[in-house]
């Protein structure tokens, strides 16, 4: 979560809400508090949104801001951890909050603003993305008298969304270099404005910047004399790095493809297997790769493993799709059999 936690945040919930109680109920009618007081009550509020938000609880998160911004409007730091709490509930409504929330504290000099309006930026376009699509393909009934013009104005504004996004990643990766979140914006941003190559270049930069954090925190797992408490919390954060730098090789892989450099995608995939090599989709899209590259009898090797890992059921598109490429592959590797048996 892009905001850090204060050492009150980091205690039990439960010890948050009953300071709060305990200070609210001190005197029942704010027109009665003391400055000193109120100033008190709002921190509490304040704390409690941040827990609220980082164990995922949005709704209480966003009615803690709101109960703070009664007593204090003009407070950056609860805006900023609204902004966040409506960014990450994701309704078209909640992004189009936090957008102005965070443009509207973006002079405060917190870069979490920046970033937030960038997460944001990039939420809004594909939200016009996909209703240019769902009015084009007929999935949507459109209002305008021209469904083609509106599309296309659709598109325009998704264009302009996206450009600021990554105008707004970048400044915060010119301050914060090594931001995980800004890193990992900018590459998807720069996928979907198709500049594949600076998609590329972000996503090598992610996983070098994951990489030595997530050896860290894997090397404090073994550590002789750990608490449980240690343990449990040093194998999530490992657990969560070694997850996003997954998702930052396939990603990588599928942009290389897109280019036509299937050698070096599948290079990214062998990366993400070591990874997790029970990830059975991994498999299958190197498969693919393999046999595009002319090496069926390896790409069966793949298809084998995928069916050995997947869960689905045989009837699934991709389990179906994976046997008539395994029997593709068969028929290449006989082909090539009997052409350098004839060559003899």
């Amino acid at each position: 979560m892009p905001l850090a936690h204060s050492s009150l945040a980091r205690r039990a919930p439960t010890a948050l809400l009953l300071a709060l109680v305990s200070v609210a109920g001190c005197k029942s009618d704010p027109n009665k508090l003391t400055a000193e007081q109120e100033k008190a009550l709002v921190e509490r509020y304040t704390e409690t949104a941040q827990e609220y938000l980082r164990m995922g609880e949005l709704d209480r998160a966003e009615g803690q801001c709101l109960k703070a911004l009664e007593h204090d409007p003009d407070n950056e730091r609860c805006k900023l951890i609204r902004g966040w709490t409506l960014q990450k509930r994701g309704k078209t409504e909640d992004i189009l909050v936090s957008e102005r929330i965070f443009r509207e504290i973006l002079d405060g000099g917190d870069y979490r603003a920046v970033l937030g309006l960038a997460e944001c930026l990039e939420r809004k376009g594909v939200l016009f993305d996909e209703a240019a699509r769902e009015i084009e393909s007929g999935q949507r009934v459109s209002d305008a008298a021209d469904p083609k013009a509106r599309v296309d104005q659709l598109r325009r504004e998704r264009d302009r969304a996206w450009s600021e996004s990554i105008q707004r990643y970048e400044d915060t990766l010119e301050k914060h270099a090594d931001d995980v979140d800004a890193l990992n914006g900018a590459m998807r941003v720069c996928a979907l404005l198709s500049r594949l190559e600076a998609s590329l270049g972000y996503a090598a930069r992610l996983v070098d910047t994951i990489r030595p954090t997530r050896d860290f925190w894997e090397k404090q797992v073994v550590r002789p004399e750990i608490t449980a408490e240690d343990e449990r919390l040093f194998r999530q954060r490992a657990r969560h790095l070694r997850g996003l730098e997954l998702v930052t090789q396939v990603h990588a892989s599928s942009v290389l493809h897109e280019l036509g450099r299937d050698q070096e995608a599948i290079q990214h995939l062998d990366e993400a297997i070591a990874l997790d090599s029970e990830r059975a989709e991994l498999f299958s899209r190197r498969a693919e790769l393999k046999k595009s590259l002319g090496a069926p009898d390896q790409a069966i090797a793949d298809i084998d493993q995928f069916l050995r890992l997947s869960r689905l059921e045989y009837e699934h598109p991709d389990v179906q799709r994976a046997w008539r490429l395994r029997k593709e592959c068969e028929d290449a590797v006989r082909k090539a059999q009997a052409s350098s048996a004839g060559a003899r």
